[in-house]
C-alpha cells in the first residue's frame, strides 16, 4: 500500500497516528514533526535558520525541497537549503541553514517561495503515513521598484478567418509586469462604447522586453472608430490607457 500524502502549510505542529505501541510511547503518535518558525523574510544576500523537530515516537528521514508561488520560477535557484535531508531520531531536532544570493540583474521586491519538508520512513519502520509541511519564505531583493509601461503603434489585420488589432507594448521598467487578465480593450464611437475585444493570449512581460498584443475583434462594426487600450499595473496603480483612430 502506498503511504498516504498530506500537504499542510505553515502549520507550527503535524500529528500522524498509527496503533499504539507498547511501552512508554503507547500514547505517543508515531509521527509528529514540527518547524519554527513556519514563516519567514530574507534579505538577499543573506542566511537564516529554522529548526525542526520530530516529537514521534518513530524515527523518520526528512527530504528538504523547494516550490516558487504564483508564477515566480527563476527564483528558485536563488535559494539554498542545507542538508537536503534530516534523519531524526524521537525527540531529536536539526537545524536547517537557508542562504538566499540573488543574480545583480534581480528585480527588486518580494519573491515568494516554500520550502517543503517531508517525511517518509527508515527502512523497517511501521510508519505508514507521509506528511509534508511548508514554510513559506519571502525572498526580498532591495531596490527602488519601477512599473513603467508603455503602448505603441496599432494595426489592424487577420489571422486566418479572424480580424485582430495588433497592439505593440514595452515594459519599460525593472519587475515583471502580469498581462493576463489586467487588459482591457473596446471599440468607441460618438462616446458609446460598440463593442469589447477579446484579451491577448500573453502572460507576463519581462523587464526591457516587447510584446505585440492580438486583440481578437467578432463584431460587425465598420467605418471609423475609437480603439481604446488599458491594462491595469495592479491594485492602486494607474492605469495604462492609449486611445488609436481606426478604421475596420
Amino acid at each position: 500500500m502506498r503511504p498516504a500524502l498530506a500537504l499542510v502549510g505553515l502549520t507550527a505542529l503535524v500529528l500522524a497516528s498509527a496503533p499504539s505501541a507498547e511501552g512508554t510511547d503507547a500514547d505517543r503518535p508515531r509521527v509528529a514533526l514540527s518547524v519554527s518558525p513556519a514563516r519567514l523574510a530574507l534579505a538577499a544576500p543573506g542566511s537564516r535558520t529554522i529548526k525542526v523537530r520530530n516529537d514521534g515516537a518513530e524515527r523518520v528521514v526528512v527530504d528538504v525541497g523547494r516550490r516558487m508561488l504564483g508564477r515566480e520560477t527563476a527564483a528558485k535557484t536563488w535559494l539554498q537549503i542545507v542538508p537536503s535531508r534530516l534523519v531524526l531520531g524521537s525527540r531529536e531536532s536539526a537545524i536547517l541553514t537557508l542562504r538566499v544570493k540573488a543574480p545583480q540583474r534581480a528585480e527588486p521586491g518580494d519573491h515568494p517561495v516554500l520550502a517543503l519538508l517531508t517525511t517518509r520512513a527508515v527502512r523497517g519502520s511501521r510508519v505508514n503515513v507521509q506528511l509534508r509541511l511548508a514554510v513559506r519564505i519571502t525572498m526580498v531583493v532591495p531596490g527602488p521598484i519601477v512599473r513603467h509601461l508603455t503602448l505603441g503603434s496599432l494595426r489592424v489585420g487577420r489571422r486566418r478567418d479572424a480580424r485582430f488589432l495588433f497592439v505593440s507594448v514595452a515594459n519599460r521598467g525593472n519587475v515583471t509586469v502580469q498581462l493576463r487578465g489586467r487588459v482591457n480593450a473596446s471599440l468607441v464611437r460618438r462616446g458609446q462604447q460598440v463593442a469589447r475585444l477579446s484579451p491577448p493570449a500573453q502572460r507576463a512581460l519581462l523587464p526591457g522586453a516587447r510584446a505585440v498584443l492580438a486583440l481578437r475583434y467578432r463584431g460587425r462594426v465598420r467605418g471609423l472608430v475609437s480603439a481604446v487600450v488599458q491594462i491595469r499595473l495592479g491594485s492602486g496603480l494607474r492605469v495604462v490607457e492609449r486611445r488609436y483612430r481606426i478604421r475596420l
